[in-house]
């Protein structure tokens, strides 16, 4: 999750959008340090089944791997489709999407965490991601509003014929 925050992030610092960098930075760090905390308040004790195909260390409840995923590939993935044709975006999103959906439930399958733990993990992330959804699109409104107010006042400059 790291290297895709730095990625999308890096993308970001390409285009010239700091703002939407540091967001991109933000929210997923934010995301993993509440789920850690609520772990950490919680203190739920893993699965107790012979078939665990993972190694896991630390407490269960919220999965770690479902607030990373839901919070990071699917803001990476809304920051890039705002950037690409609408074809290329909706498939982003989509693949995006089952990309967390597959590994948030894997943990379940692999004896790692309960189904509820997976839950909670992704409604943690869903929040996180709404959160640094609408940074991205207040970002991205003042944005564009100081570029057409700079082009007014460049416009304002030119010499009338």
């Amino acid at each position: 999750m790291t290297l895709l925050a730095a990625g999308s992030a890096c993308f970001a610092l390409i285009r010239r959008n700091v703002a939407a960098a540091a967001i991109l930075l933000a929210v997923p760090y934010a995301a993993t340090t509440s789920c850690n905390l609520l772990k950490g308040l919680a203190e739920r004790q893993r699965p107790a089944l012979e078939c665990v195909s993972a190694q896991a260390d630390g407490f269960s409840f919220p999965s770690g791997h479902a607030v990373g995923v839901t919070t990071g590939f699917l803001l990476a993935a809304l920051y890039l489709s705002t950037h690409t044709p609408r074809i290329v975006s909706k498939t982003t999103l989509l693949i995006a999407g089952l990309g967390a959906e597959l590994v948030a439930w894997s943990r379940v399958f692999l004896g790692a965490h309960f189904s509820v733990d997976v839950l909670a993990g992704q409604l943690l992330g869903a929040g996180w991601l709404a959160i640094g959804a609408l940074l991205l699109h207040r970002q991205s409104t003042h944005r564009l509003l100081r570029e057409a107010r700079q082009a007014v006042s460049d416009t304002a400059d030119e010499p009338v014929p």
